[in-house]
């Protein structure tokens, strides 16, 4: 059983985000390095909703020309905690296996004609087997081993394992081979599926 981590191309980098109507991006008056605050606030909102709850997409900026970064105009375009931002042509062409296991919630995108949605993919809790993981000396996984019992049938999940530091912050996204050949065949772009 194959699953893939989805990763950005070489030619492309994350997209960042920021809450609110006006697309400022602050950036270190010293260093001129990027303040990722604003961006870690999108994270926390669109982490805070729970699958049965109402939806209500708060104004989100993407920030197109980020220093230090190509930004082009992909199929997937941001990832976050709990899953990736995607277009309107990857939800119309991946609608039912995106709603498989996740929910796909459209974005309030204030400062583009594009229609953007979260894809937002459920964290299976233990699908990790961290008995067989490579890990790091102070016993953090380095390279994930799932639990194939755990995930047996499951599309797209956010893997987990007990002791995980932070593990709702974690945004690893995983998909299985019919996700990864529907996505190709259909010529979607702004993933490169790793092998796990």
């Amino acid at each position: 059983m194959a699953y893939y981590e989805l990763k950005y191309p070489d030619d492309v980098s994350a997209w960042v985000a920021t809450l609110g109507r006006h697309p400022g991006q602050k950036f270190d008056p010293k260093t001129g390095a990027e303040d990722f605050s604003e961006h870690r606030k999108v994270a926390h909102y669109l982490a805070s909703w729970r699958p049965g709850e109402d939806w209500r997409p708060a104004p989100v900026c993407l920030h197109f020309r980020a220093r230090g970064r190509k930004l082009v105009k992909k199929d997937r375009i941001f990832n976050d905690v709990v899953g990736p931002f995607i277009s309107q042509n990857a939800v119309e062409r991946m609608r039912n296996l995106l709603e498989r296991q996740g929910h796909v919630l459209p974005l309030d995108v204030v400062n583009s004609d594009e229609r953007f949605f979260l894809w937002w993919v459920p964290c299976i809790e233990d699908s990790v087997d961290y008995t067989r993981s490579e890990k790091f000396p102070d016993g953090t996984v380095k390279k994930i081993a799932l639990d194939v019992q755990k995930v047996a049938g499951i599309t797209a999940f956010r893997p987990h394992y007990t002791g995980m530091y932070n593990p709702s912050s974690q945004g690893m996204v995983l998909v299985d081979e019919e996700f990864k050949s529907a996505w190709n065949d259909a010529k979607l772009t702004g993933i490169d599926f790793s092998p796990v």
